[in-house]
């Protein structure tokens, strides 16, 4: 990055840092000089919470000649007084009519769960259940199915209400009737019934005889299958999923590797096929002198991109392709403008002749180590730029270990 961009993140980066600090320094006032409100006398007071709403902690400052002491105030919340009670009973009970039909329209036809409450909202008032039928109805408000019957049963449902030390019942009417079923859900039922009969009546068997019919239709039977067999299906499908994306990765990771291998020996190789040129060989020569002293050298280094590409176009010119074209398929496979130029370079030397092209490739080897000082430069500034996060993590370590206390030192 160049100097004026460097400046001008600095720059940004400051004003940034100055923002929030000037921020937290009003927010700092703000917080510490907040008091509580002024009655029509004058005089500090605190809300109380609603009805029911409990006790609540309010941390302070109390200012005792000009030092600070802190100090916690516990505020109950608003009581009733005795002769408001039997008027907050006769409310509280209006409503719990309406709050406990659950899924229910109406008391008159109860076919879904009560939602017996333990408490009516926003009123302070507690509430505990009674039931005349405990096999209709639990203090949960569940419904008993297996006790229900289709003409209805009548319940009678009190509700003991509590608030301080006062009390209050109230009762209601229900009448409980079974869901309201479909006509698979109904045939289920029966078929669950005459399981049960059965079951009751052949506790001394070693097996349970399931029915084979229901309402003359033939009824079969199996076990209820598992989630596994889909379950492994998922499984494969995400890790094929899975290993087809790592391997798109690793192939990705392995063309950046290469096109950098590519990049990092295109000086050397251009500098050495230039220095057998200017001894006199041909291109020809000078290539396949090249590819033979990598091949001496490969089993002791690794093996390097341009190099094995070089010797693949080797093997193509033994095998008769045309030596121009050959240059210009080493370029393609190289997929990098600096090789397409270098191919071209050498098949328009085949065409034209090889004047000046000895000064065209010394040209081309400069530009590739420029090219190449560039690139260690700007991977220098890279590591610099990786750096700053750090950096500038610890600077604002540093200022809030330094301004915090002196905030907290400020007497207002």
């Amino acid at each position: 990055m160049s100097l004026d961009m460097w400046n001008s993140v600095y720059r940004r980066m400051s004003v940034v840092f100055l923002s929030v600090s000037v921020l937290a320094v009003l927010v700092f006032f703000a917080d510490n000089n907040n008091t509580p409100q002024k009655n029509k006398e004058g005089k500090y007071v605190l809300e109380r919470g609603t009805y029911g709403a409990g006790d609540k902690a309010i941390d302070l400052e109390v200012c005792l000649e000009k030092e600070r002491e802190p100090l916690t105030v516990t505020v109950g919340e608003q009581q009733y007084s005795e002769e408001q009670l039997p008027e907050i009973f006769k409310k509280g009970a209006a409503r719990l009519e309406n709050l406990i039909l659950g899924e229910n329209t109406s008391l008159d036809e109860v076919r879904y769960n009560l939602n017996l409450i333990d408490k009516i909202p926003d009123s302070g008032i507690t509430v505990a259940w009674e039931t005349d039928n405990y096999d209709v109805v639990n203090i949960m408000g569940e419904l008993q199915r297996e006790h229900l019957q289709e003409e209805g049963t009548p319940v009678e449902l009190r509700a003991l209400l509590s608030c301080k030390d006062e009390e209050a019942v109230h009762t209601f009417y229900a009448n409980i009737y079974p869901p309201k079923l479909n006509v698979k859900e109904k045939e289920l039922q029966n078929l669950n019934q005459q399981i049960k009969k059965q079951e009751e009546s052949t506790r001394e068997d070693a097996y349970l005889i399931l029915p084979d019919k229901l309402d003359e239709k033939p009824v079969s039977w199996r076990y209820a299958g598992d989630s596994r067999a889909l379950g492994l299906f998922v499984l494969g499908i995400v890790a094929s999923g899975a290993i087809y994306i790592l391997e798109r990765q690793k192939e990705k990771q392995r063309k950046e590797a290469r096109q950098k291998q590519l990049e990092s020996d295109y000086p050397q190789l251009v500098s050495q096929f230039t220095l057998f040129l200017g001894a006199g060989m041909t291109v020809r020569k000078a290539w396949f002198k090249m590819v033979q002293e990598y091949e001496k050298q490969k089993e002791e280094k690794k093996i390097h991109a341009a190099y094995e590409e070089m010797l693949y176009t080797m093997h193509e010119i033994q095998g008769g392709v045309s030596e121009r074209e050959c240059y210009e398929r080493f370029g393609s496979r190289c997929q990098l403008p600096s090789y397409r130029k270098f191919g071209a370079l050498l098949s328009q030397n085949l065409r034209k002749g090889t004047k000046g092209m000895s000064d065209l490739l010394r040209r081309e080897a400069a530009e590739a180590f420029e090219e190449r000082k560039k690139q260690a430069r700007k991977k220098g500034e890279e590591a610099g730029t990786k750096l700053l996060g750090p950096m500038f993590m610890m600077l604002a370590i540093v200022l809030i270990i330094i301004v915090v206390p002196a905030f907290l030192t400020i007497q207002i």
